[in-house]
């Protein structure tokens, strides 16, 4: 039985040009090849899913490439083969201490084997401790000829609390990269080319509800597609769809329906539904707030990714409610799961304040980080 490679690590961008919804990032770090003026520490910054670690594997080979064709690595070069071999790629979660630091140090410190320059890619930065951030600094400040750094974090380090402010100090020594979420326009392509590859049809419906689940992240839009391509010949698209969110949102969706135009009895039907399948608040308030803004997309006539069954209800919906009844749904619902609470009276409580709710009285919703049984 042969071991399939998945979506993801199958079309992982191979040069800059591939990178996709990073553009600015690309044309920065290309100027800096063709100008072989490559920093000596990068700091990658951006949400998940979004690039940084296939950019940083990139600039190694890039850096190494005996045949650059401008920016662009040829692949075939023994520095294109060795580059990411005589590397060292540091996953911080699990290697995040001192001692960590200081074997990477000691190691680095001998020139690379096959190529000219050896990259340190150390992934999620930012949960290195204090003492191994400080060991880092005169290092990245001032690295041996052949080494360059690539620190890839989804935090920003200017929001660092005291304690991590080491983090906030070696980000000053590196040249800072911002990567944004991948625009759904640009993922959609992205995973339409790849059921071109693939030589499978999938339709536009089920690619729009991957974009809309993924949240800009294109590597858990890829995995998702994986998932769906081993159902996609037995299933129908309805039965693929409630796989990807499950029965959450399309019984979350029945309960919004209600919220904008039912009773309030129609909404507690809905809500023991919810609770019979498992859903948490939290969960149901991200729907819900995410509903609300869609539906405000909708009003301005612009697009929305999801299944074209959930856009159809939602454009009826908008088209029928005034946007201070949505802006009062998302104010309660945006409460409630900043609250955290996961019990079914925290929910049931959101959805009778949004029935008596006034700009003059406190939210009932409003009490639910104090202790509600005694309320």
């Amino acid at each position: 039985m042969t071991t399939q490679v998945n979506l993801f690590n199958k079309y992982r961008p191979q040069t800059l040009n591939e990178i996709v919804g990073q553009e600015v990032i690309s044309r920065i770090l290309s100027n800096a090849i063709l100008k072989e003026h490559i920093a000596n520490a990068y700091l990658l910054r951006g949400a998940r899913g979004s690039g940084k670690t296939s950019v940083a594997r990139i600039l190694c080979k890039a850096a190494n490439c005996e045949q650059l064709k401008g920016s662009t690595v040829c692949g075939t070069c023994n520095g294109c083969k060795f580059a990411l071999h005589d590397a060292i790629e540091l996953d911080a979660a699990s290697n995040r201490g001192i001692d960590d630091i200081k074997e990477l140090i000691d190691v680095m410190r001998f020139r690379p084997q096959h190529v000219d320059k050896k990259f340190i890619i150390i992934d999620e930065a930012h949960q290195l401790t204090s003492a191994a951030l400080n060991a880092l600094l005169k290092v990245v400040e001032e690295p041996p000829k052949h080494v360059h750094f690539v620190f890839c974090t989804t935090e920003n380090p200017s929001s660092a609390t005291d304690t991590d402010k080491a983090f906030v100090t070696l980000s000053s020594r590196c040249q800072i990269l911002q990567f944004k979420k991948v625009s759904p326009k640009a993922m959609l392509d992205k995973l339409a080319r790849i059921c071109i590859a693939e030589d499978r049809t999938v339709s536009r419906d089920i690619l729009m509800s991957i974009v809309g689940k993924s949240d800009g992240s294109l590597r858990d839009a890829e995995n998702i597609l994986d998932t769906v391509l081993t159902l996609y010949d037995s299933e129908p698209p309805e039965r693929i769809i409630q796989a990807l969110y499950g029965n959450v949102e399309i019984i979350t969706c029945d309960l919004f329906e209600n919220l904008c135009s039912g009773t309030l009895s129609d909404c507690f039907v809905v809500i023991r539904k919810l609770w019979d399948s498992g859903a948490n608040p939290t969960e149901v308030a991200e729907f819900m707030v995410k509903f609300v803004t869609d539906s405000i997309y909708l009003q301005s006539e612009l697009t929305v990714y999801r299944a074209s069954a959930t856009v159809g209800k939602l454009k009826e919906i908008s088209n029928n409610i005034e946007q201070s009844k949505l802006h009062s749904i998302a104010e309660i619902f945006t409460v409630l799961k900043r609250s955290g609470r996961d019990d079914l009276l925290s929910l049931e409580l959101a959805v009778c304040d949004i029935f008596t709710h006034h700009r003059d009285e406190v939210p009932v919703v409003s009490v639910m980080n104090s202790d509600i049984e005694a309320w």
